[in-house]
């Protein structure tokens, strides 16, 4: 097993997460108001979601549904008391991990629901909200593929999702080990995975979570392996918002603290990870982190 040493090799740093910085505000015209001035001025909250991230984000009888999108309801129910607002409009809009932090940065949602693995040069593009999941990367590759880690598959072709976390860390491991990987983009989940499937590629690099779903989803999941080989350290998950908008970001951040801290999220969270998923009765089990137990109990927004 080489794990530990690739770790090093690779030189990932999960920088000390979600610094409270005070970028200045780049927002002008229509979007100078403020986040929270913008949706108590027209009663509505626009939320980004994705179809292909199963168990965090994806479409269950023709609506939004997941672990991400349970929780970014729950910022949506504080909301509603902060503004005094009742019938707050939630707008929806499909995004994926390629577009994710353009329609941040333009303002046209005002959170992603889905789940933003952190990263210095992500956090360049967009803030993110304290985190609510910590997943490690790894592979998947079919069984019959023999391979056991990355550097089995030295030599051949690699695939990642565009716009994820996981596009920069193969890279960064493929010039560090000299892997001579090729490196191939799909825009899609269950595409990327589909052509795992069929045996046109060997191997997909994403999240442990996402990589569970993906299996867990499959008509044929014992065909499949997931790598004992981790390519990172628990990486944190949040949520994408602007840059330029501290207020929302304190909002969103003390209402997640507070949420965590709460017996409803150990409920939300077993329901997601170690119970049946409707309507497939899919059980991921995936034990709480040992991050994420400690944000569970810490009495401090950003001791992390």
């Amino acid at each position: 097993m080489h794990s530990n040493s690739l770790f090093f090799n690779a030189a990932f740093v999960v920088i000390s997460l979600f610094v409270f910085i005070s970028p200045p505000c780049l927002a002008h015209g229509t979007h100078s108001k403020k986040t929270l001035e913008r949706i108590a001025e027209t009663k509505t909250i626009t939320l980004g979601y994705q179809d292909d991230a199963f168990p965090f984000s994806y479409i269950e009888s023709q609506q939004p549904a997941g672990y991400s999108i349970d929780i970014c309801n729950k910022v949506v129910d504080a909301l509603k008391v902060k503004l005094r607002i009742k019938d707050l409009k939630v707008r929806w809009v499909k995004s994926s991990t390629a577009s994710q932090f353009v329609l941040i940065k333009n303002h046209v949602t005002d959170i992603m629901c889905i789940p933003a693995f952190y990263s210095e040069l992500r956090h360049q593009k967009a803030e993110f909200s304290v985190p609510f999941f910590f997943s490690r990367t790894r592979f998947i590759t079919r069984k019959n593929n023999h391979t056991d880690t990355i550097e089995d598959l030295a030599g051949h072709s690699v695939l990642v999702k565009s716009g994820t976390i996981y596009v920069e860390q193969i890279h960064n491991i493929n010039r560090t080990n000299d892997l001579n990987l090729n490196i191939e983009l799909d825009n899609n989940n269950r595409g990327a995975f589909e052509e795992i499937q069929s045996g046109e590629l060997p191997a997909l690099i994403s999240s442990t979570a996402l990589l569970k779903g993906m299996v867990a989803l499959s008509p044929t999941p014992d065909e499949f392996e997931i790598s004992d080989q981790t390519l990172s350290p628990p990486i944190p998950a949040g949520f994408l918002l602007p840059l330029d908008d501290n207020d929302f970001k304190y909002f969103l951040d003390t209402t997640l603290k507070s949420f965590i801290t709460s017996k409803d999220f150990k409920s939300l969270y077993e329901r997601w990870f170690q119970s049946p998923i409707t309507p497939k009765a899919i059980n991921l089990n995936i034990p709480m982190s040992a991050d994420l137990k400690a944000l569970t109990t810490s009495t401090s927004l950003y001791a992390y």
